[in-house]
């Protein structure tokens, strides 16, 4: 295992996504342009969220997760972000058990099924996982007879291949691809997350919670080798 040096961290690295996008005026303006909704109120996204039914099932640990609330603080959308640089092969597994386990988390006992939201798992590569030559993947559940019958569950799954940037067709979003693959600002949008990377890069705090963590990691190495 190799771990990088905190000054060589960039957006690309699941601890600084998380930490950059855990500000709404990031995350918020991110998921709309991506998803082409229009967000009303944003709770403050949580990075390195955990989410488990309980001690006896596995938890999920995702980079940044963020609730659409109303006016009495109910959810009506709910968006989980990963940064995934490496295709290891569980992809379409994982973001199978990341729909159940926030499905399981959000329905209380005794809730109603017609009581689950839009879920929306947003996985960001610079691979085509899929192989098929396509910038964006959507998935969602329709029938084999006829595409045109949508499940209706309220359940979607996206991948953006961001190294594909160039085939984006809106210009926002294809500025926020490429920067995620080349670390280049053209936009507002970039510059303004391109500003949070350097406002943490520059923290003593986290740079300090950085640096503990790497020789935690560092010593589990040692011991395992032991």
């Amino acid at each position: 295992m190799n771990i990088k040096s905190f000054d060589d961290l960039d957006i690309t690295d699941p601890i600084m996504f998380g930490l950059v996008f855990s500000n709404k005026h990031i995350a918020k303006p991110f998921i709309e342009h991506l998803l082409g909704i229009k967000i009303d109120h944003l709770e403050t996204p949580v990075p390195e969220a955990v989410l488990s039914y309980d001690a006896e099932h596995k938890g999920v640990r995702y980079d940044v997760f963020a609730r659409e609330t109303n006016e009495n603080g109910e959810t009506i959308r709910s968006f989980d972000l990963e940064m995934q640089m490496v295709d290891t092969k569980e992809l379409p597994q994982r973001a199978r058990y990341y729909q159940s386990v926030g499905d399981g988390v959000a329905l209380s006992k005794g809730g109603y099924y017609t009581s689950l939201k839009e879920q929306y798992i947003i996985f960001l590569c610079p691979m085509d996982i899929f192989g098929q030559g396509f910038p964006i993947y959507h998935f969602e559940n329709r029938a084999r007879e006829d595409s045109n019958i949508c499940l209706n569950d309220r359940t979607f799954k996206n991948f953006y291949i961001f190294k594909k940037y160039e085939e984006f067709t809106n210009p926002v979003v294809k500025a926020y691809m490429k920067y995620f693959a080349t670390r280049n600002v053209d936009s507002r949008e970039t510059e303004a997350i391109n500003d949070q990377v350097s406002f943490y890069k520059a923290d003593t705090l986290i740079r300090n919670k950085y640096m503990t963590y790497e020789f935690d990691l560092h010593e589990s190495k040692e011991e395992g080798k032991a």
